[in-house]
């Protein structure tokens, strides 16, 4: 299972403005720091909730169809999924077959249209899913997510450089990430 971004976000959850402001930054001589800030706070709060805070444009490829996809669906991650664009089955010897109309997306979760059944992935083949995830817009993005996007960047700052790979998150920020876990039953 590969996922290949399509279409980047085009922005920032946070513009470096309302980070500067965050920070108490009254020139333009931190812009290129405050901005890769931000993106490695996005990312690595992004990763830790599966999710894409600002709308893209992805494809996912399975060898097989992911678990639940014939019964009430199957999560594709990152979320939230906005939309179902294209399914495709694709095999070594022949183009792509669009079998988009087959599916259909409910709940975030991709699921088989009733009374139709999942085309069978062929050996050595995939099943590529193209999908839009994420919030929208900056603005749609949750105002916590949005906060906590922004302690981490304050916190990377303070530091000077940054947080160290695989350090653990500010407890002010997983405690506002743990709000929009996914809870499984």
């Amino acid at each position: 299972m590969t996922l290949t971004v399509i279409t980047p976000p085009d922005a920032l959850p946070v513009p470096v403005s309302e980070m500067k402001d965050y920070l108490r930054i009254g020139h333009d001589g931190e812009d290129d720091r405050v901005s890769r800030l931000t993106s490695a706070a996005t990312e690595r709060i992004e990763a830790q909730l599966g999710q894409a805070l600002v709308l893209r444009t992805l494809k996912r490829r399975f060898s097989a169809w992911p678990v639940g996809i014939s019964g009430r669906g199957a999560s594709l991650l990152p979320g939230p999924v906005s939309s179902l664009e294209r399914v495709e089955i694709e095999s070594d010897d022949a183009d792509p077959d669009d079998v988009t109309g087959r599916f259909r997306l409910t709940c975030g979760r991709m699921a088989l249209r009733p009374w139709s059944m999942a085309p069978p992935v062929p050996e050595n083949g995939a099943a590529t899913v193209q999908f839009q995830a994420g919030y929208g817009l900056p603005e749609a993005v949750p105002d916590d997510l949005k906060l906590a996007v922004k302690l981490l960047i304050a916190e990377s700052y303070s530091a000077r450089n940054g947080c160290p790979e695989g350090s653990s998150l500010p407890d002010s920020v997983a405690s506002i990430l743990d709000t929009h876990r996914r809870v499984r039953l």
